[in-house]
């Protein structure tokens, strides 16, 4: 009779172990990218990131000249230029605003 009661309760614990897992497994975050930048998590360089974004950069194509961060970011926010495509200037709309709350955001996390 023990044995019986003893088995059912590691069945049963057992299977509560192996839910939690797969529910643990089907609510986890999956990244999005390799790395993650902090300026993602600034709303001011995130609305700049997401113009960047609507014009075509992709983050990993630097070598391309259509690199997210290298071709259209770090040229806004860190100066130094402007942002390019196959060698031409793309005017980027962001505000002067968002523009000077990013770069204060930038300056504290180097």
């Amino acid at each position: 009779m023990r044995t019986r009661i003893v088995d059912r309760f590691l069945m049963g614990a057992a299977f509560l172990v192996m839910t939690g897992a797969f529910v643990s497994a089907q609510t986890g975050t999956i990244p999005t990218s390799r790395s993650s930048h902090p300026a993602e998590g600034n709303p001011a360089c995130g609305r700049i990131l997401n113009e960047c974004k609507r014009l075509g950069f992709i983050a990993g194509q630097a070598k391309k000249d259509n690199g997210l961060w290298k071709d259209c970011f770090d040229p806004i926010v860190k100066g130094g230029g402007t942002p390019t495509r196959d060698g031409r200037a793309i005017n980027v709309p962001v505000s002067q605003s968002d523009l000077q709350t990013c770069r204060a955001f930038e300056s504290h996390h180097r």
